[in-house]
């Protein structure tokens, strides 16, 4: 049985996935025998890895090409460096395969009660915004407005709030994530909240 998420271990193990990533990943985790078995398969590394020294690291490229005759303890020293060879190939994936977290921008606006929360994801294209709100009224039609550093401004989204509590809500702009000076959430009655970075 294999699962699309097993690609996830490595950078659960690690520490590397984000808040929501790892939150998704350890609901997903009792459900999934597969995941759930290759947590089990490589749990030691990093305990493993943390026993390492830089000397013992760095010594990797003088392995001789034809492996002495065993001797006590050495089958240790083989075991640490196959573990870190597995390590560094899984580092490598989570490195250069996943690309930066997000920068999360939140707010709560002692006025409205509204608290928020916006995950800015930068793309060729400009800015990918995930809004998680709280305290809005039901049945609010709700938008907001991404002010750039230069003044402009452009609707970055529209939409009902009507949603779950832990959705999350899409939005975009033109302009890229270190242009951003400020978005400010808005519905009928005005003003909700405005999120900085």
């Amino acid at each position: 049985m294999s699962c699309t998420h097993t690609v996830d271990v490595g950078a659960y193990l690690f520490g590397s996935l984000d808040l929501e990533e790892r939150s998704a990943f350890e609901r997903h985790l009792p459900g999934c025998e597969a995941c759930r078995a290759e947590v089990l398969r490589f749990a030691p590394l990093p305990g493993l890895l943390g026993r390492l020294t830089l000397d013992d690291v760095e010594r990797l490229d003088d392995m001789p090409a034809q492996p002495p005759k065993p001797v006590r303890g050495h089958r240790r020293v083989v075991l640490v460096c196959a573990a870190v060879l597995v390590a560094l190939a899984l580092a490598g994936g989570v490195l250069f395969l996943r690309p930066p977290p997000a920068p999360t921008w939140a707010a709560n606006d002692t006025g409205t009660g509204v608290n928020a929360e916006v995950a800015m994801i930068q793309k060729t294209w400009g800015t990918e915004m995930r809004f998680k709100l709280g305290n809005v009224k039901p049945g609010a039609r709700c938008k907001v407005i991404v002010f750039d550093r230069r003044g402009q401004r452009e609707v970055g989204g529209w939409w009902g709030s009507d949603h779950t509590a832990d959705e999350r809500i899409p939005g975009s702009t033109s302009f890229s994530v270190d242009q951003i000076d400020r978005l400010e959430v808005s519905d009928e009655s005005g003003l909700l909240v405005t999120l900085r970075p």
